[in-house]
């Protein structure tokens, strides 16, 4: 099994903000992360990572181990990105070839990312196994 970070309300980024984490844009992306918070910040930044990759008493120390991102650094915050919120929940349900978590993992996932739903006042699609 995986790990999921605590749901959380974090601070907004604008609704309308573009999502683009993969490419040239996920390493500025990650590396601004890092950088801000050290790899707690990654954590916060995704919905899931690898334990398997875990330190001794930190998060993983590979930008591999995390998966799902829905937040970004902009203005020194870590921000959720709505974009980001719905993408990780579509690729969660299967869009794109779905994610390779373990399946004990998913309906947790799926419960943090709806609480963002929630932050964004969106209505939570529906979850099945």
């Amino acid at each position: 099994m995986g790990r999921v970070p605590e749901s959380h309300h974090s601070p907004k980024a604008p609704e309308d903000r573009e999502w683009s984490w993969h490419g040239t844009a996920e390493k500025s992306k990650t590396d601004a992360l890092i950088e801000h918070g050290g790899w707690h910040a990654m954590v916060e930044a995704h919905a899931w990572y690898d334990p398997d990759a875990d330190t001794e008493h930190d998060p993983p120390h590979e930008k591999g181990a995390y998966k799902l991102p829905h937040h970004e650094l902009l203005d020194g915050r870590v921000k959720v990105v709505w974009n980001g919120v719905r993408s990780a929940m579509q690729v969660l349900l299967g869009a794109r070839g779905g994610v390779d978590i373990p399946d004990g993992d998913r309906k947790e996932v799926y419960r943090h990312l709806a609480v963002h739903y929630g932050q964004f006042d969106k209505d939570v699609p529906d979850y099945s196994d």
